[in-house]
């Protein structure tokens, strides 16, 4: 198995986490976190991706998956070579064009929402010789999106992703607060970027930075949870509903591709958390 990740142009960053590429030699299942979004281009091979609402999906030529409510499921075929792009709450307005909450868990042609454009740069990112010019050919196709939607910049909630970043987990009402908007449009702009409501977002942040910690050595589960979980059974449950195995698991080879993506992800990226969804 490979995976290795670049960055994205720096102008596109703020909407784009990273590109990735992914390969293996040998027919792999491997389970994945709950993520926010990705744009997956297939370059060789194929698979199955089996999505937290319990649907089968073959892997296509290029495809758009929603944000993950839950831990879900890859299983490649031998020789499948794949590079990724990964969405940031931001981009769902700038570069999609849809609101994150209609896509979430679903598996979506790429053509369905950016048409004819998209053929081009997939058929460019599908020749590239090397990592690098996919990575251009990536920018050049996300900075023409970019460029048709400026005027959705400002819409974008800051304190929102302030608050799910904050791993002290103020309540809601301290959102609220500094949204400085109604509760219910709180919640209307949480799943318009992000594709779920501030509270479930929240857990999702809780699992995935006990994750890190377990990843990290915590040397018992109370290390590994930090705040919001009742119990140790609690923190189990959590832990495998959003990662998708248990935390023993986790730390071995079960586990490798999640693993191998947060550390990759922790050196290329300081706001982690923001973009491991």
């Amino acid at each position: 198995m490979e995976l290795r990740y670049f960055l994205p142009r720096a102008d596109l960053r703020q909407f784009v986490r990273a590109y990735y590429y992914f390969s293996t030699e040998t027919p792999s299942i491997q389970p994945l976190c709950a993520e926010l979004g990705n744009i997956r281009v297939l370059l060789n091979g194929g698979g199955v991706l089996s999505t937290p609402n319990g649907e089968n999906h073959k892997i296509s030529q290029a495809f758009l998956i929603g944000p993950t409510l839950g831990a879900y499921t890859m299983a490649a075929d031998a020789g499948t070579r794949v590079f990724g792009v990964g969405i940031r709450p931001q981009g769902w307005g700038m570069l999609i064009g849809m609101e994150a909450d209609e896509a979430a868990d679903q598996v979506i042609d790429l053509s369905a929402f950016a048409g004819g454009r998209a053929a081009t740069h997939i058929e460019a990112i599908r020749c590239a010789r090397d990592f690098d010019t996919m990575a251009t050919a990536a920018d050049r196709f996300f900075s023409n999106l970019l460029a048709m939607r400026r005027r959705e910049l400002n819409s974008y909630p800051q304190a929102l992703e302030k608050w799910l970043m904050d791993p002290n987990e103020p309540g809601l009402d301290a959102l609220v607060t500094a949204m400085d908007v109604s509760r219910r449009q709180t919640d209307r702009l949480a799943k318009k970027f992000f594709g779920a409501s501030p509270k479930f977002l929240q857990r999702k942040y809780r699992a995935l930075r006990a994750a890190d910690r377990v990843r990290s050595g915590a040397e018992n589960w109370m290390d590994a949870a930090g705040q919001g979980f009742y119990d140790q059974s609690h923190f189990i449950k959590e832990f495998r509903s959003f990662i998708g195995v248990t935390p023993k698991q986790f730390i071995t080879n079960q586990a490798e591709l999640i693993s191998e993506i947060q550390m990759r992800r922790r050196q290329k990226q300081p706001d982690f958390f923001l973009g491991s969804l």
